[in-house]
């Protein structure tokens, strides 16, 4: 029996030890270190956990970019920006690996407002976009109600008041439940790629299609149709043709 317990103890002790090692901060202390092996394995097994973050993709981006994957590397930042677009670790370094890649292509500047609203919601998140919109809702109603029954009782300047506000707590509740469905859509949109080996730009979705241009890794596009093994895409300045769908990773 006490072999027994001792064995169970032994054991307990040595999977936390291995959990442990598989931590953000083991990979990158391995990276630091120089051994980038290791830091991978820690990395792919956190990501095949589903241990995602804006700081998980910010070191797995670092890791690829230091074995020379620019197109992984460039798919790291960019799933670490749609988790917190405004990190300016992962801004600066997509910015860095995208010139060491040589692309030089600009992506179109996202409008002012449009960069707010998905910094309201990334720093919200969807359950509490949604949490909020509820709250506003039954507010809305509760005034509503209110001063429906108490509107005959109640002194002038409340009964002018407390109509805005609960059409102000509607408007809030709209607003809410918009950024809570804006976050989520673009948490799942499938729209967007990344070319994770050079390729060609092809004008027809097959092998024996002319080429149209040649692409280096790294290349962030804009999926619009999906054919067979091809899918039909649109570069940064306006380009458009198929690509192999195994040359690219949806963000």
């Amino acid at each position: 029996m006490f072999r027994t317990c001792l064995l169970l103890l032994l054991c307990t002790a040595g999977a936390l030890s291995a959990q442990d090692d598989y931590t953000l901060e083991a990979a990158s202390t391995e990276l630091r270190s120089g051994d980038r092996v290791r830091a991978a394995e820690i990395l792919d097994s956190l990501e095949g956990n589903g241990l995602v973050s804006p700081e998980f993709y910010l070191a797995l981006g670092n890791a690829r970019f230091e074995t020379g994957q620019f197109g992984s590397a460039i798919l790291a930042y960019e799933r670490g920006l749609r988790l917190r677009p405004g990190n300016a670790d992962l801004r600066n370094n997509l910015e860095y690996v995208r010139q060491e890649a040589g692309i030089t292509a600009p992506e179109l500047p996202e409008f002012f407002l449009i960069r707010t609203w998905h910094l309201a919601g990334a720093w919200l998140g969807t359950d509490l976009c949604y949490l909020l919109g509820i709250a506003c809702w039954w507010l809305a109603v509760a005034g509503a109600g209110w001063w429906y029954l108490r509107r005959h009782r109640m002194a002038e300047k409340q009964r002018f008041a407390l109509l805005p506000l609960a059409a102000l707590f509607a408007v809030l509740c709209g607003v809410f439940f918009l950024l809570g469905e804006s976050r989520y859509d673009l948490l799942h949109a499938t729209d967007q790629a990344i070319l994770t080996t050079d390729a060609v730009l092809r004008v027809a979705p097959t092998e024996e299609g002319s080429v149209e241009a040649e692409l280096t890794e790294g290349y962030k596009l804009q999926i619009t149709d999906r054919v067979n093994r091809f899918v039909k895409v649109q570069l940064p300045d306006g380009r458009q043709g198929y690509v192999n769908r195994a040359e690219i990773e949806v963000i």
